[in-house]
């Protein structure tokens, strides 16, 4: 087979995930269906700088042998660093009020440095694990995919155990961080 056609899904996830986030990220706050999540806040730094955060994925419901999300978010500070994944919802978090997001997400699925593509960090610069570590896009925004499975950690199965969402957080340099929090809720199909 040749590379441009092994390219080929690749491609295709991608050209899906821009449509999906055009589409989502125009829409608002009230875009979202089991198949497509949208999430967004405004962040002003210490700086006076403010960043009107949106994120959207899709599917959001997938099944329980697993599934490729994709992700796309726009508006993001460069420069702080992100992690985004796949996490458990903290006890007290109340979806869609960022005043509630008070505690750290976790355990998430893959852990900080998973390179099985089920988490990303983004940065400025990309530096870091390869296949993990993605950098920013024009506007201040990133697309990529997340590989998703129904058990979250072990012993912890999502919709059985606790509650999961796809999550963007302050990465390892600002982990106590909760103003980049950002939630898009996802479920495990029978």
């Amino acid at each position: 087979m040749s590379t441009s056609m092994k390219k080929l899904p690749h491609r295709i996830v991608t050209i899906v995930a821009a449509g999906l986030a055009l589409v989502l990220l125009q829409a608002g706050p009230t875009a979202a269906s089991p198949l497509a999540g949208f999430a967004e806040r405004s962040v002003t730094t210490a700086d006076g700088d403010t960043f009107h955060l949106k994120l959207a994925a899709a599917p959001i419901t997938i099944p329980s042998t697993g599934e490729t999300v994709a992700v796309a978010g726009t508006s993001y500070n460069t420069a702080q660093g992100m992690f985004l994944a796949s996490c458990v919802i903290p006890e007290g978090v109340r979806l869609g009020d960022p005043t509630r997001y008070t505690a750290l997400p976790t355990p998430c699925l893959g852990g900080r440095e998973s390179t099985d593509g089920s988490a990303r960090r983004i940065t400025d610069s990309a530096t870091g694990t390869p296949g993990v570590t993605i950098p920013y896009r024009p506007v201040r925004s990133f697309l990529t995919t997340l590989s998703l499975r129904s058990k979250i950690a072990d012993g912890t199965v999502r919709d059985v155990d606790v509650r999961c969402a796809i999550v963007t957080r302050a990465d390892l340099m600002a982990t106590d961080d909760r103003t980049h929090d950002q939630y898009i809720p996802v479920h495990c199909g029978r």
